[in-house]
């Protein structure tokens, strides 16, 4: 059986992870240069993905995946622009948690080196169409020029997928009209002295009244990296250059400290400190729901599937995803593979959908 992924970010890895340990030949293309430093920055992995790593790794690949995640914090805090704590949510460790799935604070570049590690990659080859063919498979093509026929092929190219528009052409995207600037400041004594002790100690949010918002957390590996506090400047669309996108990195990290600069001066100025080629921008979106379609050898896991509103559980879902494929995969035994594959949609579409609407639900509160 050859499955080719596209897309190289999480999910799709974790995906072709799985899927080789079960003896399936499995090859991912990816768009973008490896490793690019404005890919990601802490993020936060809920239960289910904690269990997705466990099912799909081999031990010694988990037991990476777990010697690199950030120092645990108490919880999350929301910030009033003065600094001042005005809601608190505490997440104590729970005796379950090792059966249960933990919660897990991981630095999105870290993982995805471990998720890659072992397989063919396949970089700077954005997809381009895929047609399906007699006999039940389908040949996908690219933009280095080479094409593949494979018997399923895996949209895991998220938000901006390209395999999305020709499998569900009426699919909507929906932009909510909120933009945002990221990027990491190395966890320096200077940083240290002015981040608030929140994002030292978790994750934040700096809230305020006009629609503007800044998320804060600092990233302190249990084993080695380099620690860093990730932010992140966001607010309504009007306030940002048009042309964010196209500016040079330097210039939107400048754009993102002057958004707060009535704010906490400590918080203009630990943007000020942030690491240039870390940073970048985007823009919030959300998916509107579909209904299952006609299973074809063609499919979609995480962003690329459920677009959602990031609250902390997008990266879970995906991984969630990307382990249930790959198990009504594993598991199917002679049973035919788009059985399999429409049996993963139809339970992913309605966990996936439920976790966008609820997204949606608790950005708009």
């Amino acid at each position: 059986m050859h499955i080719t992924v596209v897309g190289a970010g999480l999910a799709g890895p974790l995906l072709a992870q799985g899927l080789r340990r079960a003896g399936a030949d499995v090859l991912v293309y990816e768009r973008d240069e490896p490793d690019r430093p404005d890919q990601g920055y802490r993020i936060h992995i809920a239960p289910e993905g904690d269990l997705a790593l466990r099912a799909c790794l081999s031990p010694s690949s988990y037991e990476k995946v777990l010697a690199t995640v950030g120092r645990r914090g108490s919880g999350w805090r929301v910030l009033d622009p003065q600094l001042r704590v005005i809601q608190e949510t505490l997440v104590p460790e729970t005796a379950g948690e090792r059966e249960d799935g933990r919660h897990l604070t991981v630095d999105r570049q870290t993982l995805r080196r471990i998720l890659l590690d072992g397989l063919e990659v396949r970089y700077r080859a954005p997809f381009e169409r895929y047609e399906l063919l007699a006999g039940g498979r389908v040949r996908a093509h690219f933009g280095d020029g080479t094409s593949v026929e494979t018997d399923l092929l895996v949209g895991a190219d998220g938000t901006h997928s390209r395999v999305r528009p020709q499998l569900l052409p009426d699919a909507e995207i929906v932009e909510l009209g909120q933009t945002e600037i990221f990027g990491k400041t190395p966890l320096t004594d200077r940083a240290r002295d002015l981040a608030p002790a929140a994002a030292i100690d978790g994750f934040c949010v700096v809230a305020g009244t006009d629609g503007r918002f800044m998320p804060l957390a600092a990233h302190e590996f249990r084993h080695g990296g380099d620690d860093y506090l990730m932010w992140v400047v966001g607010g309504p669309s009007a306030l940002f250059p048009a042309d964010l996108s196209t500016m040079d990195k330097r210039d939107r990290r400048e754009r993102a400290a002057e958004l707060v600069a009535d704010w906490h001066p400590h918080l203009a100025a630990l943007v000020r400190l942030g690491d240039p080629a870390t940073v970048g921008s985007t823009t919030i979106r959300t998916a509107n729901p579909v209904a299952h379609w006609e299973t074809v050898p063609v499919t979609l896991l995480g962003d690329a599937a459920h677009t959602m509103v990031p609250q902390g559980t997008s990266a879970a879902v995906a991984l969630r995803d990307a382990a249930l494929l790959c198990r009504r995969i594993t598991e199917r035994g002679d049973g035919p593979l788009l059985t399999a594959v429409e049996s993963y949609e139809t339970e992913m579409l309605e966990y996936g959908f439920a976790e966008v609407a609820r997204s949606l639900a608790s950005a708009s509160s």
